[in-house]
C-alpha cells in the first residue's frame, strides 16, 4: 500500500469512527429523552412510641411515604400519582446534640405527647422532618434527617438549642442558603409567632438577624411555610375569624420605611365558595409551580391534597392522602 492509499485509509476509519460514535450518543438521548424525569413526593406520618422515651433527648417514630411524579406534571384525581412506592418507618433517634434546653414544669400537664410540624428538603436531597414532643416539663422540638438514597439511608437527630423559654416551639421549616432553616416559631403551637433562623449542622437558633425578617402580629397564627422554585416564600396566617389567609414574601423584597421583608397578604383560603374556618396542616409547591394544600375532606375524617390558587386563594380538591405533613423533592 502507497503512502497515499494508506492516508485515505486512515480517513475511512476516522470518519467510520465518527459516525459510530455520534450515532451512539444521538441514540443514548433519545433514550433519555423518552424517559419523563421524575420528582419525589414525599408524605409523613407519626408512628406510636412508648410512653417510656426521654422525650427530651429522643425523637418519636415517624414513617416516611414515597411516591414519584412526573416533573412539571400538576396532580390529578384521574391520576395514578400518589401510588405509594415505598414505605419507610423511622426509629426512634437519640439526639447528637445532648446539651439541656430550657425546662419549667407546667401547672396545668396533659398527657406526654408527639406531634410532626414540618417536613423539607436540603439542597443535597436530604429530607428533614420536625417533631415536637411535650412532657410535663415542657416542650421539645427537634430535627429527624434522612440522608442518602434507599440503599445506603442513614438516620440522625438533633435536638433544637436556643429557644428562650420551655414553651416555645418549632411550628414549620423553610430550606435556606448555607445550611441555614427558617423556622415559625411558637409558644406551644400558639401565638405569638416569629421568625427564626436555624444552623443546620448544630441544631441551634443563631440570635442575629441576617435577613430583616419581619415581626408578626401577636394574636395571629402563622404555620405551614413553603417556597416555589421562583423563591416566592408562601404560609398561612390566622386571625381571631379562624379563616386562614394565604401570605407570601421574598427574602430579597423589602420595605423601603422599615428595610424589613414585605409580607403580602393573598387571599383567604376558601372551597366551593366556602371560607375554610380551620388551618390547612400543610403547603408545599411541586415543580410545576402549582401550590399545594393538604386539608380533610368534605367529611372532615380524611386528609386529602388540594390545588390552591394563589391569585385567589380558591381550593380544588385532588385525591385523598393519607398523610400528615407533606414535600416535595427533584
Amino acid at each position: 500500500m502507497t503512502p497515499l492509499q494508506r492516508r485515505q485509509f486512515a480517513k475511512l476509519v476516522a470518519a467510520s469512527f465518527t459516525t459510530t460514535v455520534v450515532a451512539d450518543l444521538s441514540s443514548k438521548a433519545l433514550a433519555q429523552k423518552s424517559e419523563p424525569s421524575k420528582e419525589v413526593l414525599y408524605g409523613i406520618n407519626l408512628l406510636k412510641t412508648s410512653n417510656n422515651r426521654n422525650r427530651e433527648d429522643q425523637t418519636p417514630s415517624v414513617e416516611l411515604n414515597t411516591a414519584d411524579l412526573t416533573i412539571g406534571k400538576v396532580i390529578s384525581a384521574d391520576l395514578s400519582d400518589l401510588k405509594i412506592l415505598s414505605k419507610v418507618n423511622l426509629p426512634v433517634l437519640s439526639v447528637e446534640n445532648l446539651s439541656p434546653v430550657p425546662k419549667k414544669p407546667r401547672a396545668f400537664f396533659l398527657p406526654d405527647s408527639d406531634r410532626v410540624t414540618k417536613a423539607i428538603v436540603l439542597g443535597d436531597k436530604t429530607v428533614v422532618i420536625s417533631t415536637v414532643s411535650s412532657t410535663r416539663n415542657g416542650y421539645f422540638s427537634h430535627l429527624i434527617s434522612v440522608i442518602g438514597g434507599a440503599t445506603n439511608r442513614q438516620f440522625r437527630a438533633k435536638k433544637i438549642l436556643g429557644l428562650e423559654r420551655s414553651n416555645q416551639t418549632v411550628e414549620s421549616l423553610l430550606s435556606l442558603p448555607n445550611n441555614q432553616i427558617l423556622c415559625l416559631v411558637g409558644n406551644e403551637g400558639i401565638p405569638p409567632f416569629a421568625f427564626k433562623t436555624l444552623d443546620y449542622r448544630t441544631g441551634k437558633i443563631i440570635s442575629k438577624d441576617e435577613l430583616a425578617l419581619p415581626p408578626l402580629p401577636l394574636t395571629h397564627r402563622f404555620a405551614n411555610l413553603c417556597q416555589d422554585l421562583k423563591g416566592n416564600i408562601f404560609a398561612t396566617e390566622m386571625g381571631s375569624e379562624n379563616v386562614p389567609i394565604l401570605i407570601t414574601m421574598n427574602l430579597q423584597e423589602k420595605a423601603i420605611v422599615t428595610g424589613k421583608v414585605k409580607i403580602k397578604r393573598l387571599a383567604p383560603l376558601s372551597f366551593e365558595g366556602r371560607p375554610l374556618f380551620n388551618d390547612v396542616k400543610d403547603l408545599a409547591c411541586s415543580s410545576s409551580g402549582q401550590l399545594y394544600a393538604l386539608a380533610t375532606d368534605k367529611n372532615g375524617k380524611n386528609n386529602a391534597l388540594f390545588t390552591v390558587d394563589v391569585k385567589n386563594g380558591k381550593m380544588g380538591l385532588v385525591k385523598s392522602f393519607a398523610a400528615e405533613k407533606f414535600t416535595f423533592s427533584l
